[in-house]
C-alpha cells in the first residue's frame, strides 16, 4: 500500500519542517493543499476513510523513516518526527499499526463501524479533560434539543453535531467533546446506560 499512498511524500514534507502536529491539524493543511481525494461515500464514512489514509501514511512514513535514522511518533495529538540513536532497533509493538496498514479494513468498514472508530479516540482523549457533571437541561442545550426530546431525536441531533463540530473536519476540539458528554448524559437517562468515565460523564 505504501507506494499507492499519495499522502506520503506531502506528509513528509511537512513532518521534516521540525513542528509538532496535531492529527486534525494535519488533515487541515492537506485539505488546504488540496491534496486529500474526494470519495463518493456518506460524509462519515469519507472522513473514516480520510482519517485512515492519513493514517496509513504514517505509520508506512515511521517504517520507512527508522533504518535512515529517525522515529516517527504515530500519536494523534502529537506528530513528531525526531532523530533515532538506535536506528537497527525494531519498531515498538503498536496495536494500531496493524490495523492502518491493512487496507481492507478500510475497505470492508461499514457506518456503524466507522461511528464508533471516529470517536474512540476522543473518548480517550477526554480521559483528561475535566469538567463537571451535566445536569439534563443543560446537556439538552448543548444538543441543539428540548427537555422532553425523544431518544431517537436526541441520537439525531448528537450524530448532526458531531459530524459538525469533529475535530477531524476543523471543528473545536472542547466544543465537540462538550458535545460528546451531553450526548453521553442524554443516554444514561434515555438508554439507562452507565457512562464509562463517571466523573467526565462519558
Amino acid at each position: 500500500m505504501e507506494q499507492d499512498n499519495p499522502l506520503l511524500e506531502p506528509i513528509l514534507t511537512l513532518l521534516r519542517q521540525g513542528q509538532r502536529w496535531k492529527l486534525h491539524e494535519l488533515m487541515l493543511e492537506l485539505k488546504t493543499q488540496q491534496l486529500l481525494p474526494q470519495w463518493p461515500v456518506p460524509e462519515e464514512l469519507a472522513l473514516f476513510r480520510t482519517n485512515f489514509l492519513l493514517m496509513n501514511a504514517l505509520y508506512h512514513l515511521q517504517r520507512l523513516l527508522l533504518p535512515q535514522g529517525y522515529w516517527l511518533d504515530v500519536v494523534p495529538l502529537d506528530l513528531q518526527l525526531r532523530p533515532c540513536h538506535s536506528p537497527t532497533l525494531p519498531a515498538p509493538a503498536d496495536p494500531l499499526a496493524s490495523y492502518y496498514l491493512d487496507w481492507t479494513n478500510c475497505e470492508q468498514a461499514d457506518l456503524d463501524e466507522v461511528q464508533t472508530l471516529l470517536n474512540s479516540f476522543w473518548h480517550h482523549y477526554a480521559e483528561r479533560v475535566v469538567c463537571y457533571q451535566l445536569t439534563r437541561a443543560e446537556a439538552c442545550r448543548l444538543l441543539e434539543v428540548d427537555e422532553s426530546a425523544t431518544s431517537a431525536q436526541i441520537r439525531r441531533s448528537w450524530k448532526r453535531l458531531a459530524l459538525r463540530h469533529h475535530p477531524d473536519r476543523g471543528g473545536d476540539v472542547g466544543r465537540f467533546l462538550r458535545i460528546r458528554q451531553a450526548w453521553a448524559r442524554l443516554k444514561v437517562d434515555d438508554d439507562k446506560l452507565v457512562p464509562v468515565m463517571p466523573e467526565t460523564g462519558y
